[in-house]
């Protein structure tokens, strides 16, 4: 029998990243017991003071077979609590799953809305009936169809999968989005993506930049949204963002998103992606993620609790729209922007994990001072309230580092 203060109220799924971390710390730090269902141990959310349980699962990108049937045994030891994955392919586990376990409180929209997502290309032909700006999209059958596809499109061309995963009866797959040059390179990695998932989309090249605006619905009504801009990623010709900065969300996307999200009838946490077009300023939109992002830790210092507020949208509590948020906050994920400095540091102009801008005569230097400022940005794993995470994270960098000498 289980002790009273092992009872839990959400279990967090995929505890070894940085947005379990934030999960566990939102949630944790106003009370709510929290467990979390770990790959393995020694992850930075399950190391959390704030997280309680710790459950061990099957990896879901290798066994999603393996972590269903733990997941089925969680729901009947523990009913009715809030579960909140933190990856596409334990959300697709979850999904999957839902109708036959009862007792979940998952929230996030209907499987039918869930598949709209993930396919990219019904995606895009949903989205142009709503009248967004979508990139002309074709979704050629063989590799000779894709070379008249191109062609009419103009290279260079956007291959990308038909969905980002794509689960298997060995595990899940993950595609990759590919800019192609010319005819010759096109033909080899179209069957290559190909063999990987089938049917994987061209698109036209949107020249510009991207922008992302972070979103928590209530089947349908936008409750809040946040916006960030990325002042270094890892690499540093695009990636991952190690620094950046609450803004205000542009107003060009406001319409386009509450647009779609009406339409999808949207329920629980998503991330839009656009691309600028710098031609003409035209948003186009790119992608829906059904989860919660990367930078989930600045949402939170800048005022937007979005894991609270998505814990109590799974219980059925009404959710009244977030008061503005506090734009000018900076986060920065440390070893990240260590990764940032060793590649500006390693390579050369010209490299591809450089940006394409020729860089000063002293950008290397600067890379140095830039990253020894201490007031870059606040701290989003290391946290003297939660230390512990930190020092997991550091252990597990170091020794990737000796892995690779």
């Amino acid at each position: 029998m289980e002790k009273a203060a092992e009872t839990i109220e959400a279990l967090v799924i995929g505890g070894d990243s940085r947005v379990a971390l934030a999960v566990v710390r939102s949630l944790g730090r106003r009370g709510i017991p929290v467990a979390v269902a770990e790959y393995s141990r020694n992850t930075l959310a399950g190391a959390s003071r704030y997280a309680g349980r710790k459950l061990i699962v099957p990896n879901p990108f290798m066994d999603p077979a393996g972590l269903e049937q733990a997941l089925r045994e969680e729901a009947k030891r523990h009913p009715g609590v809030v579960w909140i994955p933190t990856t596409d392919e334990v959300l697709a586990v979850v999904d999957g799953m839902r109708d036959q376990v009862p007792g979940i409180r998952l929230p996030f929209p209907p499987s039918s809305v869930l598949e709209l997502a993930w396919d990219k290309g019904k995606l895009a032909e949903f989205a142009s009936v709503c009248g967004l700006y979508v990139p002309r999209t074709k979704r050629p059958r063989e590799a000779r169809e894709a070379v008249e596809a191109a062609q009419a499109l103009g290279f260079p061309v956007i291959l990308k999968p038909s969905r980002s995963k794509l689960r298997t009866k060995n595990g899940f797959r993950e595609g990759s989005v590919r800019l192609i040059r010319d005819q010759k390179e096109l033909v080899a990695a179209w069957e290559r993506e190909n063999a990987n998932i089938p049917g994987p989309l061209l698109q036209e090249r949107i020249p510009g930049h991207g922008e992302g605006v972070f979103v928590l619905a209530d089947k349908g009504h936008i409750v809040a949204r946040f916006a960030h801009r990325r002042i270094r990623e890892k690499p540093p010709s695009g990636g991952v963002s190690v620094l950046r900065e609450s803004i205000p969300v542009p107003e060009i996307l406001m319409e386009p998103v509450d647009r779609l999200i009406q339409a999808m009838g949207w329920h629980g946490a998503c991330m839009i992606e656009f691309r600028i077009d710098e031609r003409d300023g035209k948003p186009y939109i790119m992608e829906v993620n059904p989860r919660f992002w990367g930078s989930l830790q600045l949402a939170i210092d800048a005022g937007i609790d979005f894991p609270f507020l998505l814990y109590r949208l799974a219980r059925g509590e009404k959710i009244e729209p977030a008061q503005p948020y506090r734009v000018g906050v900076r986060s920065r994920w440390l070893l990240g922007d260590l990764d940032h400095l060793i590649i500006m540091l390693r390579h050369s102009s010209g490299h591809p994990d450089l940006p394409a801008r020729r860089p000063g005569p002293f950008a290397k230097s600067r890379a140095v001072l830039n990253f020894l400022n201490p007031f870059a940005g606040k701290q989003e794993v290391f946290r003297w309230h939660d230390i512990k995470p930190a020092f997991i994270e550091l252990t597990k960098y170091i020794g990737k580092l000796m892995g690779r000498s």
